[in-house]
């Protein structure tokens, strides 16, 4: 079942970002306060086995790199900035789950589309996969100057 992130998902949801740390961003409490406080959108779905974390293009998130080249090049979309699913719970669908509800979020919400990014560097092949199989087509690369990092960026129509 999908629902809302809780204060008891917390510590889980941490946990689970230093494991997948290299290809996300560090996060700590505070961040993770901050980041739901601006989310539009962050939801769980089997009591904290998956999560994910979703902006309106208008969202009020300073110095956010992915969001600002995104909004280079999109009046309005709707952005997944992170998507974690444990380990010992990969293969069960959750993540497709999680896309499904974020994507009807979104429509019902009126955006136009779907948009994310993936690393390159370190390189993560099967996040590229997942997002191809679900329609979104790259649209674009940007070399992270500030860190040793590369990433993709995906959209898709809704």
């Amino acid at each position: 079942m999908i629902s809302s992130i809780e204060p008891r998902h917390h510590a889980g949801l941490l946990a689970m970002n230093r494991e997948f740390v290299h290809w996300l961003s560090p996060m700590d409490e505070a961040e993770l306060q901050r980041v739901l406080k601006i989310a539009h959108y962050a939801r769980q779905i089997d009591d904290g086995a998956g999560v994910l974390i979703g902006y309106g293009h208008d969202a009020a998130y300073p110095d956010h790199q992915n969001m600002d080249w995104l909004r280079q090049r999109f009046d309005d979309f709707f952005y997944i900035d992170r998507i974690i699913v444990a380990a010992a719970a990969q293969g069960r669908g959750h993540a497709r789950a999680l896309y499904a509800d974020i994507e009807g979020f979104a429509r019902d919400r009126g955006h136009r589309f779907l948009c994310c990014e993936v690393n390159t560097r370190p390189d993560n092949p099967g996040s590229h996969r997942f997002h191809e199989t679900l329609g979104f087509e790259a649209i674009g690369e940007r070399i992270c100057a500030d860190q040793d990092k590369a990433v993709r960026y995906y959209a898709k129509a809704l």
